[in-house]
């Protein structure tokens, strides 16, 4: 799956008064070698952002993949889509600005590689269990506890977020947020070298391709920093039992010992009727846990 890609194309004659009869935004500078050039900037109702430098005749536009086709990027797109992207992308520039842009002569400037992970109520701690580790030459930044976890460097980006958290904060139609429930969405923007490796001229015919999306999750699945200790407590369940945290803390506590040291271990740390206290307490507590979670893995192939 591909959501917002960026493309450009040079060089493109526009005629002036095509683009002047838009409500665009416009900036003049002038350039010491090739005297003044003006730049233009359009946001169309299907494509919304469209640039245009008369200088260097460059055509840049920016478009999530899925929206243009969908309504939204909730729903997964198919492999056999994308021809249906580029023609929708070619008759719209054609109907505009009457010019057209074969396929292959687009170039990738920014490319966002997608894939939705139906994990039901898990998303939270898939987040901060990955939330915890490291990335290989990258940060770790984390947002809102176990909404969101981002692997980030200058060049390049791994994300992983709850969609139907998100979906609800930017007030998504309801039919397009109830969709959204349950998924984990892992979005990645590969640096261009990454996209330099797999086409060397950044082709969007040979990067907004199946085999392109393959590629680029798998490496990264392969590289997301798992911790040893998958098993969890049950976070709601410790919301419910704010008021018992002190004791919930204490029974840790003497079950990591027990865990570590076994039964002649602990009987040297604690006192005679300390030890009995935990025991008796172990008795009280049952701290509801969680199986491990399930590295993500990929099963169909465009479709998240």
């Amino acid at each position: 799956m591909f959501d917002s890609m960026k493309m450009k194309v040079s060089p493109v004659f526009i005629q002036p008064e095509m683009l002047q009869q838009y409500n665009l935004t416009s900036f003049t500078y002038r350039n010491q070698k090739t005297g003044v050039i003006t730049t233009y900037k359009i946001q169309d109702e299907v494509i919304p952002y469209i640039k245009y430098q008369d200088g260097s005749k460059a055509l840049t536009i920016q478009v999530s993949i899925p929206k243009l086709l969908y309504g939204n990027n909730v729903k997964s797109i198919e492999q056999s889509d994308i021809p249906t992207f580029f023609q929708r992308v070619q008759e719209r520039l054609q109907l505009l600005f009457g010019i057209h842009i074969a396929h292959e002569d687009w170039r990738i400037t920014r490319l966002d590689v997608c894939c939705n992970f139906h994990v039901g109520n898990r998303t939270g701690e898939y987040i901060r269990q990955l939330s915890k580790g490291k990335m290989p030459y990258k940060d770790t930044r984390n947002y809102n506890h176990d909404e969101t976890v981002e692997f980030f460097n200058k060049s390049s980006r791994v994300m992983l977020y709850d969609k139907y958290k998100q979906c609800k904060r930017i007030k998504e139609p309801k039919e397009v947020i109830e969709q959204s429930k349950g998924i984990l969405r892992l979005e990645i923007r590969p640096s261009d070298n990454d996209l330099k490796k797999y086409s060397k001229e950044k082709r969007a015919i040979n990067l907004v391709t199946e085999s392109f999306f393959t590629y680029i999750i798998k490496m990264t699945l392969e590289g997301l920093p798992y911790t040893e200790n998958v098993e969890s407590i049950d976070y709601a369940w410790l919301l419910d039992n704010k008021e018992d945290i002190s004791m919930i803390e204490t029974y840790l506590g003497y079950t990591m010992f027990k865990n570590l040291f076994q039964e002649n271990g602990i009987r040297a740390i604690y006192t005679p009727s300390t030890l009995a206290n935990r025991k008796s307490m172990a008795k009280q507590i049952t701290i509801p846990k969680k199986e491990a979670l399930k590295r993500l893995e990929i099963i169909d192939s465009v479709q998240g």
